[in-house]
């Protein structure tokens, strides 16, 4: 998809900043875990240049998240402010720095605009500008993902070990909306399976003291327990959050049992690969390199998004200096670059390939220098 105007962003930038909140979402029993691997974070000052050649007067508007200013051949003028472009060369050259997050800027007009021409800078290095189909109006922020939201309701309720279960046939990534009858507070239990739900204490997931106005974190579930109260209490209604995408995929055979098997993967895909692909929707919620070979490979035939398998690369690549092995896994490096080649056999793009090369030779570089050293310490073992 190439839109004709777009948030632009340093190349990776974005998937990196949103790649670091996801690996911040994981919970257990009450309990914030952040990964334990170093992450990266987007540049905070970019610097955007074009140069127009103009047969006719023309107008635009810069808008972007964090300060900055516009320059057109040198001459600075305010963010936001409609602009003027004369007829001639213009050169113009956008400043954005965004301590809190990602700087990115949208040129909004007819000529000049933010699309496909555009040179991104962190001072070090300059590339085409990124971009993603997830942000393409002015109005939008890519700091912030905007999820589908379908609600749903329960397919079953029961009163048993003294509370209310609450089943709602799917598995279930979203949060929860809760109308209090005759309760003032509730402590909520969540579960994959009515076992879990009902297991008040060691439940994955709970939430206590909640009234109707606490907020309720994004949570994965299919089951829903509330102790202590009755069916007449509280009103439970999910909303499921998502990104949609389409499945190109199709496969039927005589076996029922295999149909299931494929509808259920097929599924299982889909709400690990919103934005990018995930262990799972539950527990974990990290980007781990071993689950997105497999996701980005088994991409290929069902759902074949080119962008969720951009995004996980560069989010698990990070910037160019490389600290450790991604995910601290020397094979998950390796299964990295052969997502890269996957990438690049899946789609044939050759304007990521480009992007994304110098990261990818400075692993290789890396996996050699590591081989060098073991061969080195293996030889002054061997002297002494």
């Amino acid at each position: 998809m190439n839109p004709t105007k777009y948030w632009m962003w340093y190349p990776g930038d974005f998937s990196i900043h949103q790649g670091m909140r996801q690996n911040f979402t994981r919970e257990e029993r009450g309990m914030g875990w952040p990964a334990y691997w170093y992450i990266d974070d987007c540049n905070r000052n970019v610097r955007f240049t074009r140069t127009y050649q103009l047969d006719q007067p023309t107008m635009f508007t810069v808008y972007a998240h964090g300060t900055g200013y516009v320059e057109i051949n040198e001459v600075k003028h305010r963010l936001g402010e409609t602009l003027h472009g004369d007829v001639g060369e213009n050169v113009i050259t956008i400043f954005v720095g965004n301590p809190q997050g990602l700087p990115c800027v949208f040129v909004d007009g007819e000529t000049i605009k933010s699309n496909d021409g555009w040179q991104a800078s962190n001072f070090v290095s300059s590339l085409p500008a990124g971009f993603d189909p997830l942000f393409i109006d002015k109005n939008q922020n890519p700091n912030v993902i905007e999820f589908q939201k379908k609600p749903i309701k329960p397919k079953k309720i029961i009163e048993i070990q003294d509370g209310v279960l609450f089943d709602f046939g799917r598995a279930v990534n979203g949060r929860l909306k809760l109308n209090l009858l005759h309760k003032q507070i509730v402590t909520i239990c969540y579960g994959e399976s009515q076992t879990e739900a009902l297991d008040v204490q060691m439940c994955y997931y709970k939430q206590e003291a909640v009234d109707e106005k606490t907020p309720i974190r994004k949570r994965a579930f299919r089951y829903i327990f509330i102790p202590d109260a009755k069916q007449t209490d509280v009103d439970v209604i999910a909303i499921h959050e998502y990104i949609p995408k389409k499945n190109c995929s199709l496969f039927r055979s005589d076996q029922q049992l295999i149909n299931r098997i494929w509808d259920v993967s097929t599924e299982t895909l889909n709400l690990c690969s919103d934005v990018f692909f995930i262990d799972g929707i539950k527990r974990d919620r990290w980007i781990w390199a071993g689950d997105a070979y497999q996701a980005n490979f088994i991409n290929q035939y069902s759902f074949f998004n080119e962008d969720i398998d951009k995004r996980t690369l560069l989010a698990l690549r990070g910037q160019n200096d490389i600290k450790q092995h991604i995910n601290t896994i020397v094979d998950y490096s390796m299964l990295w670059v052969i997502g890269v080649l996957n990438h690049y056999e899946m789609t044939g793009d050759i304007g990521f390939l480009k992007i994304i090369y110098p990261k990818m030779k400075s692993m290789v570089d890396y996996f050699m220098s590591l081989n060098c050293q073991i061969k080195c310490n293996t030889t002054l073992k061997n002297i002494s």
